[in-house]
This record gives C-alpha cells, structure tokens and sequence, in this order.
C-alpha cells in the first residue's frame, strides 16, 4: 500500500510542477488594506471549521472586499453544516479528475475567478488544494510553509500542520495586515 500512496504522489507531484511552469500570472504584494477581493480554500469537513470561515467572511465583507470561499471535504457527500452560498462553495475528491484538473463548475468558478490575495488555510496533505493554488492566478497567494510547496505561495507563514484553522486565520491575518504598500 506505501508503493501505491508513493506512486500517486509522485504523479501529484509531477502534475504539480507541470501547471507551475504553464502559469502565467502577474504577481503583486498585497496588504489587507490594499486587497480588494480574497479567495480563501480550507478545509469544510467539521462544523467549527466552517463556522471560523463564516466569521472570517463577515469580517472582511464588513471591511468592504469581496469574498469567495470554496471549502474542502473528505467525504462522499456534502456536510450537514455546509450550505452553499454566494460566497460558499465546496468540492471533494470526486470534484477533480485523476490527474488533478478540477472538473466540477464550482471549483472551475472558483478557480477562474480574479482574487488580489488568495490565502490557503489547509494543512499541507490536502494535495487538491495545494494544486488549485497551483493553478490560480491571483497577485498575491498566502499560505502554511511547508518544503515541498515553496513555489507554491508569495507569503508563507511558519505555521505547523497540527497548528488549528483558527490560528491559522489569526497569524495570516496579522501578517497580511502587517503588509503596507500604500504608496
């Protein structure tokens, strides 16, 4: 079984750096109060989580910028707690084809869609994930460090994967806010 898992992830990993070097995109550095539009993937699997999301969402539309969600969840059907919205979306593995391209129209939406900053709240091991923000090309793409995605973000912030989705939200908001390019 760990030659089948060592497999797939060097397949992943090869499509990975594959729509790396394809991506065409303008990178910009954004400031919280520069940002105009965020896209934000996490992980939708438990309610807590989606409850965070949905705070983190109000605050920022609170702060007058547009908001667009797509959640991640690792099972066969849609949680209880998750409800699609304008700003909510959700996909799973079923939601992408096997060589990671996404193929469902909200993912598709999501992905096509113009953010200023595009921030990444999942651990490293969520791979669709990890190749949507491959394949975004948004100005400013925030996420968790981890060695094997460094190409992957413009800002990566030193957080452990068994560090929680609140903390998370908490330190990559501090940093984004941080950021000051007014001119």
């Amino acid at each position: 079984m760990k030659i089948f898992t060592n497999i797939r992830d060097g397949v992943r990993h090869w499509f990975l750096k594959r729509a790396l070097k394809e991506l065409k995109r303008t990178k910009k550095t954004f400031g919280y109060n520069q940002a105009k539009t965020f896209g934000i993937l996490y992980d939708a699997s438990t309610e807590e989580n989606y409850r965070q999301i949905a705070s983190l969402v109000k605050e920022l539309q609170n702060d007058k910028k547009k908001v667009k969600t797509l959640g991640f969840f690792n099972m066969k059907d849609l949680p209880e707690h998750c409800f699609p919205q304008l700003s909510f979306e959700f996909c799973n593995a079923g939601s992408f084809a096997w060589n990671q391209q996404p193929k469902d129209k909200a993912v598709l939406d999501f992905i096509h869609s113009q953010y200023d900053v595009i921030i990444d709240l999942t651990p490293s091991v969520f791979f669709h994930i990890k190749y949507l923000m491959a394949i975004s090309d948004a100005s400013f793409k925030v996420g968790r460090f981890h060695e094997k995605y460094v190409d992957l973000y413009d800002l990566m912030i030193q957080i452990d994967d068994s560090t929680s989705q609140k903390e998370t939200i908490k330190q990559t908001m501090y940093y984004l806010k941080m950021i000051n390019n007014d001119q």
